[in-house]
């Protein structure tokens, strides 16, 4: 029997509202259910042909009319625009008394997304004369007349071991650089800020002065880049430099899809190269939870995997058969010791209390109120994915996993999450009803605050500093030694600065690299705040000058969401080369930094980036 066809179009559209046809062909004789993956809520009533059976997230399930072969329904108030947006993974199942479903993969025939032709989009980049240079751009820097000449296994001297950071240096270059006498490279300690760092290159050495081993990391990670775009024979420079803030950040999200030790590992290799600092690693969320906690082997044997009868249903980009994995205790060791040789601290995000789709899939007995008949939905389309702050078991879970969290993890911060937690949430809990009465809450959001205010202070007991996101602020609950991340907005961060919190500055128009790069319908990504250009990435300022708050404004961080992250080829397409304008905006301080400047200097780092095998998206000039 030749597998199923089915074509998917949108048919028509009334502003935001979308209309979609499925069109099936080559169907078995005996009755069949649809499944398949759309990131949109589908409208119930606006079904014709066919019954929708469930819904959770992403995934849907349909069970068609008799002999139906079209299937038409609406998606209200969610824009389609990317084909991207489009349905995924489409497939069938037909009942099998003796062994149960049958499942028969789909084969797509189109998916027709009508719209207009998008418009040009013109040059990425004003023309200008390219030329080597450094990013981020440092804070001075002078060509001399003459070149050095560096030889693959050039001896440096400096008044401390020095082998971490030559092995950094050379993992970057495919150099042998050894620490000897008679050395051609001299490391140099000098009165200075712990970041900064002088570089002199002469025709007869190299010196690097700093008061730190970050400091000298940073001189060795200028000369790599230096040395990566002119090969041996290097112009001499006269550079002085440190960074603007002490937080620079990178974010990738491992929950929505799973991205291996070897990729994390790569990308800290390139985050080390533009001289980022923090990799916030997102571990947990709704589609997955990633991370090994012994006391709780059902956190990964359940809430790990997603599929067709598996607790946690396929989702995103996913098909019927079992999808995900998680990181053992082992694997993260390995990975914070890497990252510490390169300057990089791990901030483990455990995402509370929403988001927590697969937990309460793999704890249930702990986590799940049976009494509790509270009607939401989250932003991504789940109706039980949010912890309740009522139940012992929400306090055995937390306690319990931030145990393992903190011993695994040597950080000072632990982020925990905080966002999106929808409206409906413990209205009709019992047990929510009566603690709020028994503490004086008046709204549910106090809830929220109650639950992180516990997180913070059994944090605060193991030596550790609570981050969340700028939702943590809900129910005025936690103090401000709380780390807040500025997403949805810049204001966000300028009002919780005023406030005297610290911030982490993330807002998404600005910094959020799971963004689409421009309107084109072939363009992947997202747009729900706008769409992110090279040079709108440039752009931002963290801290303006008219900011009263700015010495509360810790630094910045560019997140990559992993809705659409299915591969190391997309992973590299999205953060690259955007995450270079980040690396200057995290760096380099305003007066230093001009867009025409970066765009000279890029072709060079595009060079880099190739000797790196990096498949980033190419920008047009």
């Amino acid at each position: 029997m030749p597998a199923p066809l089915i074509h998917s179009q949108v048919t028509r559209r009334d502003g935001d509202d979308v209309w979609f046809q499925l069109t099936l062909s080559d169907l078995p004789d005996t009755q069949w259910k649809l499944h398949f993956c759309l990131a949109r809520q589908i409208d119930p009533s606006s079904l014709q042909g066919a019954t929708l059976e469930r819904q959770s997230g992403s995934y849907k399930v349909m069970v068609p009319h008799s002999a139906s072969h079209n299937i038409q329904f609406c998606c209200r108030r969610t824009p389609i625009k990317r084909n991207s947006d489009m349905p995924q993974r489409f497939f069938l199942s037909l009942p099998q008394a003796t062994i149960g479903p049958q499942l028969l993969p789909v084969t797509l025939m189109a998916q027709d997304l009508a719209m207009d032709e998008p418009a040009s989009h013109g040059a990425d980049l004003p023309t200008v004369e390219a030329f080597n240079g450094i990013v981020p751009h440092p804070a001075s820097l002078t060509l001399l007349e003459g070149n050095f000449r560096l030889a693959e296994r050039a001896h440096v001297t400096g008044p401390v071991n020095l082998t971490g950071l030559l092995n950094h240096f050379n993992e970057l270059t495919s150099l042998a650089l050894t620490q000897d006498h008679d050395a051609e490279i001299q490391l140099i300690e000098a009165a200075m800020p712990p970041e900064a760092y002088r570089l002199s290159i002469t025709p007869h050495e190299v010196r690097i002065a700093a008061a730190t081993d970050t400091g000298w990391r940073h001189g060795l990670i200028s000369l790599a880049q230096w040395y990566l775009q002119h090969g041996e024979s290097l112009p001499c420079i006269e550079l002085a430099d440190q960074p603007r803030f002490g937080f620079r950040g990178i974010f990738l999200d491992c929950g929505r899809h799973f991205h291996s030790t070897a990729t994390i590992k790569r990308l800290l290799k390139l985050m080390s190269l533009y001289k980022f600092n923090r990799f916030h690693w997102h571990l947990t969320d709704d589609e997955g939870w990633r991370l090994e906690i012994n006391a709780f082997p059902e956190l990964t044997k359940v809430g790990a995997w997603r599929g067709y009868g598996l607790p946690i249903d396929p989702q995103l980009s996913g098909g019927h058969a079992p999808y995900g994995g998680y990181y053992t205790q082992r694997e993260v060791r390995e990975l914070v010791a890497y990252a510490t040789e390169l300057g990089i601290t791990i901030i483990p995000e455990i995402d509370i209390p929403g988001h927590c789709h697969a937990a309460i899939k793999a704890l249930p007995e702990l986590l799940v109120e049976a009494a509790d008949r509270s009607r939401y939905l989250s932003v991504q389309y789940f109706d039980d994915n949010v912890l309740n702050p009522a139940l012992p078991g929400t306090y055995r879970f937390l306690e319990t996993v931030l145990d393992e969290v903190c011993e695994l993890f040597p950080s000072e911060h632990i982020h925990m999450g905080g966002d999106e937690v929808p409206t409906g949430v413990w209205t009709d809990s019992p047990a929510c009803q009566q603690l709020m009465q028994q503490e004086g809450y008046l709204d549910c959001r106090e809830l929220q605050g109650h639950l992180l205010r516990h997180c913070q202070r059994y944090l605060a007991t193991k030596g550790k500093r609570m981050m969340g996101w700028e939702e943590v602020l809900h129910g005025d609950k936690v103090s401000r030694d709380a780390t807040v991340f500025a997403w949805t907005s810049f204001q966000a961060g300028l009002d919780a600065a005023n406030a005297g919190y610290p911030v982490v500055m993330a807002p998404a128009q600005f910094l959020y690299l799971d963004l689409a790069w421009n309107h084109s319908i072939d363009e992947p990504g997202l747009y729900w705040a706008g769409t992110l250009n090279l040079e709108q990435v440039y752009a931002c300022d963290p801290a303006p000058a008219d900011c009263h708050a700015c010495d509360n404004i810790l630094g910045v961080l560019s997140p990559l969401w992993s809705e659409l992250i299915t591969s190391r080829d997309r992973l590299d397409y999205m953060l690259f080369p955007r995450m270079l304008a980040t690396a200057e905006v995290a760096w380099s301080a305003t007066a230093h930094k001009a867009w025409t400047h970066f765009a000279a200097r890029l072709p060079g780092q595009l060079h880099i980036l190739d000797q790196q095998q990096v498949r980033y998206r190419v920008p047009q000039r």
